[in-house]
């Protein structure tokens, strides 16, 4: 926990911010802490506490869109169908960051 993104040749971060992926666990959903990075050909949540299985990657490529809950509440959807809810107060920042990223908004 805690490690520094190792950015790839040509990788920008757009933005970077506070948020909890909101992961099931034993059926309740559960806040994990962390930090999303969304880059110019990624996604990323690091956790910083709870579960480190609560940590994703994906290249944008592989996000097919996002869509925007209750308390600004992003759902990213990749092209496997695997959803993931991340929560924060910056999500709006987020928001903006993953709609200059390219991604599609639904």
């Amino acid at each position: 926990m805690g490690s520094k993104l190792t950015l790839r040749e040509g990788e920008q971060v757009i933005a970077k911010a506070a948020a909890s992926h909101v992961k099931s666990f034993l059926c309740f959903p559960q806040a994990n802490p962390g930090n999303l990075t969304v880059t110019n050909q990624r996604v990323i949540f690091e956790p910083t506490q709870g579960r480190l299985s609560s940590a994703f990657e994906y290249d944008l490529k592989d996000i097919s869109s996002f869509s925007v809950a209750l308390a600004n509440t992003i759902k990213l959807v990749t092209t496997g169908n695997v959803q993931h809810k991340v929560t924060g107060m910056f999500n709006k920042k987020l928001i903006q960051a993953l709609l200059e990223a390219g991604v599609s908004q639904k």
